[in-house]
């Protein structure tokens, strides 16, 4: 294999172009989750969002002929599942990590089950034409930088704001400082006139959004196509890099960019003949990124000095009792 391909300098903004693409389906689940936890919810539905996400994204687009409409349609759904999840949750006070693996499931089985009965089962799946690249003048031709960030698809520079006016609403606006407090102590956010459950349903409402767009994404921007767990464990890889990240979105995103680099490596190594040439199993190259997201989490993890995890995330809250701790 000509490693000079993969690893060399002619090859290193094309990876880049991809890794950054590759990394908005889960970094955008990331990001809606770093909200919701900081919020106090741990939403482990975050799988079955993309999964749903994706779906509804590619059969708007498909029925449609209609690339946004798709894209409503994926961030719809997602909406949906998420608040399925803040019914459950937050409503009801039940388990969240039951509610959110019930969920996970539920995606799952209803997924394959509405593809399966439009479209059957078939070798050769029903596809569209993917959002193409676009380019942005001047910045598109400043050499270097402008092929890895000014060229890419729309919904990429779509999820790029959608990411910072995540961060933005946490940190600058009213709303994120009642975030913020209810995930700490939302007896005393309770006690200052913040309805915890109200920014709690709001938080899991925008991570349904995040999710949703990040299935559309993987669709609609990546791969015009739908089939079984299609997001393969994405939303799993999400809520790895909420802990990497510290709770703070743009660091989450830091490590989905990671992770999506990490990808577009594998793919091109593979594309390479890797596998091949060196006898490694194809499926060991699809780990990678996978393998590469558990050490950086169990690194950030233990070099961490700060507390930075919620105090109340996972606890449903009670008006009269306060947080629910047993």
């Amino acid at each position: 294999m000509d490693w000079a391909a993969v690893l060399g300098a002619g090859a290193l903004i094309p990876l880049l172009n991809a890794g950054i693409r590759l990394a908005m389906p889960t970094g955008l689940a990331a990001v809606g989750e770093a909200l919701c936890q900081r919020a106090g919810v741990l939403n482990l539905s975050l799988e079955g969002i993309l999964l749903s996400g994706a779906l509804g994204s590619f059969l708007g687009a498909y029925y449609s002929g209609q690339a946004w409409i798709g894209v409503i349609a994926g961030v719809g759904l997602g909406v949906a599942v998420a608040a399925l999840m803040a019914l459950l949750s937050v409503t009801f006070k039940t388990e969240q990590v039951i509610n959110g693996i019930v969920i996970v499931l539920l995606a799952g089985g209803a997924t394959s089950l509405a593809y399966e009965k439009l479209f059957g089962v078939t070798t050769t799946p029903p596809r569209f034409d993917t959002l193409p690249s676009l380019k942005i003048p001047l910045l598109g031709s400043i050499p270097g930088v402008g092929a890895v960030l000014f060229d890419q698809n729309a919904l990429v520079y779509i999820s790029i704001l959608a990411v910072g006016a995540v961060w933005w609403v946490l940190y600058r606006t009213r709303f994120g400082l009642s975030v913020r407090a209810v995930g700490e102590r939302p007896d005393a956010a309770d006690a200052a006139g913040v309805n915890v459950d109200r920014i709690r349903w709001c938080a899991l409402l925008v991570s349904g959004v995040m999710g949703g767009l990040g299935g559309a994404v993987l669709i609609v921007a990546q791969l015009g196509l739908f089939r079984d767990n299609i997001t393969a464990g994405r939303g799993w890889v999400a809520i790895a890099l909420v802990i990497f990240g510290r709770w703070s979105p743009l660091r989450v995103m830091g490590g989905a960019l990671l992770f999506g680099i990490t990808d577009a490596l594998q793919l091109r190594i593979q594309a390479a003949g890797g596998g091949v040439e060196t006898g490694v199993p194809f499926e060991l190259f699809q780990a990678l990124p996978y393998i590469v997201t558990i050490a950086v989490v169990v690194a950030a993890t233990a070099w961490a000095r700060d507390d930075a995890q919620p105090k109340s995330l996972g606890f449903p809250y009670e008006k009269e009792a306060g947080t629910r701790e047993d």
